[in-house]
């Protein structure tokens, strides 16, 4: 099995990655959207889809691999470009690795799997633990808050344009989950649409 990387290390790695890009351009992030994604930032994208489930979890301790790491630098490239969440969850739901590494910029430059370097300060980890959710350090793209995790296992599914389905469950939904609800959204969608609420 590859090396993979904790959270913590995740997020070093997509934050250096977007300084060397942002860097190599010779210009900087808008200033709409946080530029250095943090691991409570992380887990609110895995929460809305925008990065897959950790690899593995051990504990709380969850594995993240190179896939996580380009879908991130992707998510932040795409915002710092101006799209919103929306766009970019459109953009990139059920990317293919080769699109992710264009989106991100990252062909072929990525770490290798590993401890990433301390960060500045070099002060202990945060204790995500004990910390109430609330909203995610970012904005979005349109300069609006956006909203940040609940309390629990939040997932959500796509019906349709301007629609989503959020569940606050027990578990993380499959395939044969998500297809049964896009089948059974129909009629809900078309309620939507003759009441011109999407």
């Amino acid at each position: 099995m590859s090396e993979t990387w904790t959270i913590g290390e995740l997020a070093e790695h997509a934050a250096r990655a977007l300084r060397d890009g942002a860097a190599a351009a010779g210009h900087s992030a808008n200033g709409r959207v946080r530029d250095v994604p943090g691991e409570r930032l992380i887990r609110w994208y895995t929460t809305i889809g925008l990065l897959d489930p950790p690899l593995t979890r051990r504990g709380r301790i969850a594995r993240y691999g190179r896939r996580h790491l380009l879908q991130l630098v992707a998510v932040k490239r795409m915002q710092a470009a101006g799209h919103s969440i929306a766009e970019i969850q459109t953009a990139l739901t059920g990317a293919t690795d080769h699109t992710l590494e264009q989106a991100s910029g990252l062909n072929g430059s990525l770490p290798r799997p590993g401890p990433a370097p301390a960060a500045a300060g070099g002060g202990e980890r945060a204790r995500f633990w004990a910390e109430r959710p609330g909203s995610p350090p970012e904005v979005s793209a349109a300069g609006a808050a956006e909203p940040g995790p609940a309390a629990g296992v939040v997932t959500g599914v796509r019906l349709g344009d301007g629609v989503r389905l959020v569940l606050d469950g027990r578990r993380a939904l499959s395939d044969e989950d998500v297809q049964a609800v896009l089948a059974a959204a129909g009629p809900l969608l078309a309620v939507l649409e003759e009441r011109k609420l999407t």
